[in-house]
């Protein structure tokens, strides 16, 4: 996985997000701002936030990039608008529908996604489970996956920066859950 040696800009970023369908309604979209606290609040805003957090990684890929630009195209499909008193969608499964979207429609999309899909799909399935999976089996089948170090790229991105209305610092929370992947490849 090479690192990128152009700076990709914001405005190229969301040009190829607007190549996809599944990100046509980004600003329609409302998270909960318990996981994502960017902007409006909206897709839109998230995804800006996790690509300028993506280019502040000196550490980041080619193959990080697109499976940003991925991770969160199942949104669209599962999103569920839970009342004007809530304001905000559930995008509950978001995950496995994406990566089921991304294996069917762009997979092949060029040559970096083609030769990486099986990657990128998983990091696709697993980007929640990052933070949320406390079994150990399941933290050590994805400490030791192939794909572990895409899917903390992918993760950093989607997550880091940020100060959560409960209070919680991401950027604490993301060294404790890399020392918790850390126990588990050593296992």
């Amino acid at each position: 996985m090479n690192t990128i040696e152009t700076d990709m800009t914001l405005k190229e970023f969301l040009d190829i997000l607007n190549e996809f369908p599944e990100f046509d309604n980004m600003d329609e979209l409302f998270h909960s701002r318990m996981y994502h606290p960017e902007g409006d609040g909206s897709l839109h805003a998230h995804m800006i936030a996790a690509f300028e957090k993506w280019k502040e990684n000196p550490e980041r890929t080619t193959v990080g990039f697109w499976a940003l630009v991925f991770h969160d195209i199942g949104k669209q499909a599962c999103a569920d608008w839970k009342g004007d008193d809530k304001g905000l969608h559930s995008f509950i499964k978001h995950e496995s529908v994406g990566a089921d979207i991304f294996a069917d429609k762009y997979s092949d999309l060029n040559d970096v996604v083609d030769s990486y899909s099986d990657m990128i799909e998983w990091v696709i399935r697993q980007h929640t489970n990052f933070w949320q999976i406390k079994k150990h089996g399941k933290a050590e089948a994805i400490a030791n996956h192939s794909a572990f170090v895409l899917l903390a790229e992918v993760c950093l991105a989607d997550k880091m920066g940020q100060t959560l209305p409960d209070g919680r610092d991401m950027d604490e929370e993301w060294a404790e859950r890399m020392a918790f992947f850390a126990t588990k490849k050593a296992e």
